[in-house]
């Protein structure tokens, strides 16, 4: 199973919106997709975040100079309890 990054590194003005899109190929079973922010934190939808259906894309809204930094998608079988492989987002926020 592999992860392609669309749009591995944006650069945006504070108060914009970017979004993070990844694919997974080669997945031979049901698998989770989970989003983390540079302080390992799981994302989900919040104020600043908000993901699509199937968790492919994270979306960024009203971005600030604090959301700046690296993002990480991780991909697992539904089955397993360890993810099988990540890839590295990285924002840069440009101050008001």
């Amino acid at each position: 199973m592999e992860i392609w990054t669309v749009n591995p590194h944006e650069s945006t003005c504070a108060g914009e919106t970017v979004s993070f899109k990844a694919e997974v190929t080669g997945a031979e079973a049901e698998f989770v997709i989970e989003w983390s922010d540079k302080y390992s934190q799981f994302l989900d939808d919040s104020e600043h975040f908000s993901l699509n259906e199937n968790k492919t894309v994270l979306t960024i809204s009203n971005a600030l100079p604090p959301h700046a930094g690296l993002y990480y998608v991780a991909v697992k079988y539904a089955n397993e309890s360890a993810f099988e492989t990540y890839e590295t987002f990285q924002l840069e926020v440009q101050g008001i």
